[in-house]
C-alpha cells in the first residue's frame, strides 16, 4: 500500500522534529559554559593531540608582553642616607667642595637626593660645585645650569643684609648722547647684579661722561669696568662696545658685565671658568656664576686685611 505524497512529507518532517526534540530537550543552548567547563574542554582537547604537536609550537612559546620595559635605576637609590651628611646644620659657600673630586655624576645624584630630602639650599650648593670645581662635560654643565635656574629664585639671598656684602663699583664711560637716560639704566643694572650675586656683592655705580665725545650720528662708544671701593682699588679689565640703539643698551651692558666678571675670575686657577653666556646675559649672571665665585670675585676687588 502506498502512502500518498501529501501525507508522506508531513510525516517525515514530524519524525525529524520528534527525534531532534527528544535529543535536545534537556540541553541549554543559551547559557554559556562555566570557566571550569571551558578549562575541562581545553584540557581534553590538548590531551587528544599527538605529543609532537605540544613541543615547540606557537601556543607553548612564551613571548614577553610588548609593554614591559626594563626598570631604569634611580641614581639617588645608590646613595646611603649617611652620604647626605648632617643636612640640618647651616651650610657654607664652599659646602661639598670636598665631593668635587668624586665627579659631576655623583654630585648630581647628591643634589637630587638633597632635593628629595627637602634640603634645597644644600642641593643648590651641590649643583653649583658641578660648575665651579668638578670636572664636567657640556651635558652635565647644562643640566646643572637648568637646576640652578630652577632652585635659586625660590631661595633667599645668601647675604640678605647689604652691610655684610663685599663692595664693588661698576664704572661706565660714554658720551653726552647717553648722559640723560644712562643713570636710569644703571639703576636697573645695579639691581640685577646685586640679585645675581645673591647679595654677596653690593654694587654701586659711577658714570663718566666724556665731553670730548661729540654728539653725532655715529654709534656711541661705551666702556665698562668694575673696581673695589676707594681711589686705589683693584680693577678688572676695561671692555667697550659701540651702539646707537638705546633699546638694546641695557642688554649690552649686562653682557659686557658678565664678560668682565667671567674674565676676571678666569685668572684664578682654583676654579673652573664660568660657562659662556650663549643666551640671556642676565640669566647667565644668575646661573653661570656660582655664589662661591661671586664671593671670590668680590674678595679679589676688595681683599680683606
Amino acid at each position: 500500500m502506498r502512502i500518498p505524497l501529501l501525507a508522506a512529507i508531513p510525516l517525515c518532517l514530524l519524525t525529524v522534529a520528534l527525534i531532534w526534540w527528544m535529543g535536545t530537550r534537556n540541553m541549554d543552548f543559551l547559557t554559556p559554559p562555566s570557566e571550569a567547563r571551558l578549562s575541562q574542554i581545553r584540557a581534553e582537547a590538548l590531551a587528544s593531540l599527538p605529543v609532537s604537536r605540544l613541543e615547540d609550537d606557537a601556543i607553548s612559546i612564551k613571548v614577553a608582553p610588548p609593554d614591559v620595559t626594563p626598570d631604569v635605576p634611580d641614581p639617588t637609590a645608590r646613595l646611603d642616607p649617611a652620604d647626605l651628611g648632617d643636612i640640618k646644620s647651616p651650610p657654607v659657600l664652599d659646602t661639598y667642595s670636598d665631593r668635587a673630586p668624586e665627579g659631576s655624576e655623583k654630585l648630581g645624584a647628591l643634589a637630587a637626593a638633597l632635593e628629595q630630602a627637602g634640603a634645597f639650599q644644600r642641593a643648590l650648593l651641590a649643583y653649583e660645585r658641578i660648575l665651579d670645581l668638578a670636572e664636567s662635560d657640556p651635558e652635565q654643565i647644562q643640566s646643572a645650569v637648568s637646576a640652578i635656574r630652577r632652585l635659586k629664585p625660590t631661595l633667599p639671598d645668601w647675604h640678605p643684609d647689604p652691610e655684610n656684602a663685599v663692595q664693588a663699583v661698576i664704572h661706565i664711560g660714554t658720551g653726552e648722547k647717553f648722559a640723560d637716560f644712562m643713570p636710569g639704566i644703571l639703576t636697573e643694572i645695579i639691581r640685577d647684579l646685586n640679585t645675581a650675586s645673591s647679595g654677596i656683592v653690593k654694587f654701586s655705580h659711577e658714570l663718566h661722561i666724556g665731553r670730548t665725545i661729540q654728539t653725532t650720528d655715529a654709534p656711541t662708544p661705551v666702556a665698562l669696568w668694575i673696581t673695589g671701593p676707594g681711589d686705589d682699588a683693584i680693577s678688572t679689565d676695561v671692555l667697550s662696545f659701540t651702539t646707537e640703539n638705546k633699546e638694546t643698551l641695557r642688554n649690552d651692558l649686562l653682557k659686557t658685565a658678565f664678560n668682565l666678571v667671567r674674565a676676571h675670575l678666569a685668572k684664578s686657577a682654583s676654579y673652573n671658568p664660568a660657562p659662556e653666556a650663549l643666551d640671556d646675559p642676565l640669566a647667565a649672571l644668575e646661573s653661570h656664576i656660582t655664589r662661591l665665585l661671586w664671593n671670590e670675585f668680590g674678595k679679589t676687588l676688595s681683599p680683606q686685611p
